[in-house]
C-alpha cells in the first residue's frame, strides 16, 4: 500500500529558515549579554534548533548545518578557549547527535514523533551535559549520591536555581520553539499547495 511518502517532498523552507536564523541570532545575544528581557533570558530552544530545524530542513541540507552554525556562533562569541571547554565540547556533541538522528528520520516522522524526538532529545542532553559537570566539577562526590546531586540540586551556588529547573526550561523552550517550526513549515507548505507533515506519519506496507 502506497505512503504520503510516495508524494513529493515539500518546498517550504522560508519560514522555518527563518525561525532558525532568529533563533540563532538570539543565541548570539545571549551569550554576549545582550538579553535583559526576564522571560526571553530564560527561553533556551537549542536542542529544538538543532533537532526540529534539521527535521524540516531538505535532505539536500546536510544534518551537521545547524551544528556548525551553533558552533560558529560560540566561536565569535565565546572565543575558542569556550568552545574547547569538556562541557562545552559535551553541548555541542549533544547538538550533533540530535542533528543527525533528525536528518535520517526526515519525511519518516510525523507532528507527534517530532515532538517526542525532542523531548527525548532535551532529556539526554539534561543526562549528557549533568553527567559531565560532575565528572569534572570537584565539588561533587565521586559517587551515585553526588551524580544525583548533580541532577537535581546541583552544588547550590548563590543566585542559581537547581539543575532539574534547568530541564523544565529546557522542555518547556524546545516544545515551545519546535511546535512553531512545526507549525511555520506546515503554513508555508499549505500555502504552496505541498505535502505538510501529518500527525502521525503512516508506516510503509
Amino acid at each position: 500500500m502506497a505512503s504520503t511518502d510516495s508524494k513529493p517532498p515539500s518546498r517550504a523552507f522560508l519560514l522555518p529558515v527563518a525561525l532558525v536564523l532568529a533563533a540563532a541570532a538570539f543565541r548570539f545575544a545571549k551569550l554576549k549579554g545582550f538579553i535583559t528581557v526576564d522571560v526571553l533570558e530564560n527561553f533556551s530552544p537549542w536542542m529544538a534548533l538543532a533537532f526540529t530545524g534539521t527535521l524540516v530542513f531538505s535532505r539536500r541540507v546536510p544534518f551537521f548545518a545547524v551544528p556548525v552554525l551553533l558552533i560558529a556562533i560560540g566561536l565569535v562569541a565565546t572565543g575558542w578557549e569556550k568552545v574547547v571547554q569538556w562541557e562545552a565540547v559535551a553541548v555541542y556533541g549533544c547538538f550533533a547527535a540530535a542533528a543527525w538522528f533528525a536528518g535520517r528520520w526526515r519525511g519518516q516522522i510525523g507532528l507527534l514523533g517530532g515532538l517526542i524526538g525532542v523531548v527525548g532529545c532535551s532529556f539526554v542532553f539534561y543526562l549528557v551535559t549533568n553527567t559531565v559537570s560532575w565528572l569534572a566539577d570537584p565539588a561533587y562526590a565521586r559517587s551515585l549520591a553526588g551524580w544525583i546531586q548533580a541532577l537535581t540540586t546541583g552544588i547550590g551556588t548563590p543566585g542559581l536555581p537547581p539543575t532539574w529547573w534547568f530541564l523544565r526550561q529546557s522542555l518547556f523552550s524546545d516544545l515551545a520553539f519546535s511546535s512553531l517550526l512545526l507549525a511555520a513549515y506546515n503554513a508555508e507548505a499549505s500555502l504552496r499547495r505541498q505535502q505538510i507533515i501529518p500527525l502521525l506519519r503512516p508506516a510503509v506496507a
